[in-house]
């Protein structure tokens, strides 16, 4: 096919072009030639966003809130997705084919950068260490991903010319995460990336966060420890003076804990709809992404307490006098939210526990099936204008990660200290809970336990949550369970969020029972189609 399409376009430009002699030597109008490209400044602009734009997948806002319902944090009903594979783990080697992340697209166009790159001119050596830089680390990213998701990866810092050459197998994840180590410890000893760069650029404290990431999750807390001080030293990074939903509002997008974000916008290229995470009646929207019962449960109560421990708890109103972040991220029954506060037409508030609602679980496909919706990062739908056609921002790293990173590490290796009680505390006074009790938390498994909770509820919504199950080795406990539906009655009464109150069932019925296979859900499976194409890589274990 792509012999006929070239030969159809020669004729018809052959049919059209006049009898000049310089017709042969007219430049292509579909892609850039080496000769004319790779000189000047300019071009490097170019090239480096190109490389910025591999970071679409998967660190844009739609794709990292999906990747929570790979955890015990969210549901996603609809079987298209696949996610909800990913979730109950069912995945196929088959299956998994909306969002393939076994791709090299990423990495070769970083990649292609290196290569060329030293033929442009550029006005000082900084600038093109700079860029450099910027293209190592946002290959380590991609790269990275690919690696936890998939464990052993075909990598290269070459350039394949041909289909034939880029047939290679598939190098151990511990070689990869030994580059990614060196290459990002190279980047932040050699300082070329700036203190601070213009919206979605990278920039040094982005280079010590993605490192501490990578340090935490294998466990090497010392290294953890270290980057996460050079970040809160800095003086850079600070918790915003403001709520936790106001934090996460589009206005607020570029507020000072956010230390890194992938640029999401229309002029851009990105547009999306956040109408798919909307509820049904109201919005007509999908409900595409729900919480679980589970994550409802993790939410402390406002006085600091967790549910079986503070006596006011009551379950069957489990949403009132909790952790302010419960009622910034979550829509659930009774909550008077954006078209849901007109109490002339929703007198009750989200009808999502009400038969015959069109947010009743049963009602239809695109209700909401655990009686509770997302709604961080668009807790104002006013600022999107059309939800059907939007953009927004996602903050891949922010300050709220390093503080209780530094603390779970120094907690790893039973430094307990004050330094400790004091990050855990920067991130519960912006959302408006009390202070760590020290006398409670004073031992390791008790801080391990409010640390690993802590980074549930100030993290979900952002892709993280299945990194920690699996790292803490707890995936195999937390996600066989059901995605229990909910029932109940919303009540007259007004509670002091300004919501009604309801009086839930005891839970009894579920949309499913997920399953989790040690030893082969850790990893997802390699795509049929890429072993079919490429003999030489192999399948992930149990697929």
């Amino acid at each position: 096919m792509k012999y006929i399409k070239i030969l159809a376009m020669s004729a018809m430009a052959l049919a059209t072009a006049s009898c000049s002699e310089d017709f042969l030597d007219r430049v292509p109008t579909d892609s850039l030639s080496s000769n004319i490209f790779w000189n000047t400044e300019n071009d490097a602009d170019l090239a480096l966003t190109g490389c910025y734009r591999q970071l679409y997948s998967p660190y844009r806002p739609e794709e990292m809130w999906f990747w929570d319902s790979a955890s015990d944090n969210a549901f996603c009903f609809h079987n298209n997705k696949d996610y909800r594979a990913i979730g109950n783990g069912s995945m196929a080697a088959s299956g998994v084919s909306v969002h393939n992340y076994f791709t090299y697209t990423q990495i070769r166009t970083c990649n292609e950068y290196l290569a060329n790159e030293n033929t442009i001119k550029f006005n000082s050596n900084e600038k093109r260490e700079q860029y450099r830089d910027e293209v190592r680390m946002l290959r380590a990213m991609s790269l990275y991903f690919r690696v936890q998701t998939y464990g052993d990866f075909p990598f290269s810092e070459d350039v394949y010319e041909t289909i034939e050459e880029s047939k290679v197998g598939r190098v151990p994840a511990a070689e990869l995460y030994t580059y990614i180590k060196k290459e990002m410890e190279d980047i932040c000893s050699r300082k070329y990336l700036p203190e601070t760069a213009a919206a979605g650029r990278l920039t040094i404290g982005a280079a010590r966060a993605f490192l501490m990431r990578v340090y935490l999750y294998l466990g090497d807390y010392n290294n953890t420890i270290k980057y996460a001080q050079e970040v809160m030293n800095s003086g850079t990074y600070q918790m915003p003076a403001m709520s936790y939903e106001q934090s996460f509002l589009k206005a607020n997008q570029y507020n000072s804990e956010v230390i890194f974000s992938f640029e999401h916008d229309k002029p851009g290229g990105f547009g999306m709809w956040v109408a798919e995470f909307f509820p049904n009646a109201a919005y007509g929207g999908w409900s595409s992404l729900v919480p679980t019962i589970s994550l409802l449960n993790s939410y402390e109560t406002i006085n600091g307490l967790t549910i079986d421990e503070d006596p006011t708890y009551n379950p069957e109103n489990p949403f009132v006098n909790r952790d302010p972040r419960l009622r910034a991220s979550i829509l659930y029954p009774g909550q008077h939210w954006d078209k849901y506060a007109d109490t002339e037409t929703w007198p009750q508030g989200y009808p999502s526990i009400i038969p015959g609602s069109g947010d009743y679980h049963s009602d239809a496909n695109n209700a909401c099936k655990t009686g509770m919706n997302f709604k961080k990062f668009y807790s104002e739908p006013s600022e999107f204008g059309d939800i059907w056609s939007c953009d927004r921002n996602f903050p891949i790293f922010r300050y709220a990660e390093v503080l209780l990173s530094y603390a779970e590490a120094k907690m790893e290796l039973g430094q307990i200290d004050a330094t400790v009680y004091d990050a855990i505390n920067q991130v519960r006074e912006r959302a408006g809970m009390p202070d760590v009790d020290q006398t409670k938390y004073a031992t390791q498994d008790k801080l391990r336990e409010l640390i690993r909770r802590e980074r549930r509820v100030e993290f979900v919504y952002e892709g993280l949550r299945r990194w920690d199950i699996l790292r803490w080795g707890i995936a195999k406990d937390v996600m066989p369970e059901p995605i229990w539906n909910m029932d109940g009655t919303i009540l007259p009464t007004i509670n002091a969020e300004g919501d009604n109150d309801v009086k839930l069932e005891p839970y009894t019925t579920y949309e499913e029972i997920r399953q989790f296979t040690a030893g082969r859900n850790e990893l997802f499976p390699v795509p049929q189609t890429v072993i079919d194409n490429n003999p030489l890589i192999s399948q992930n274990p149990g697929y």
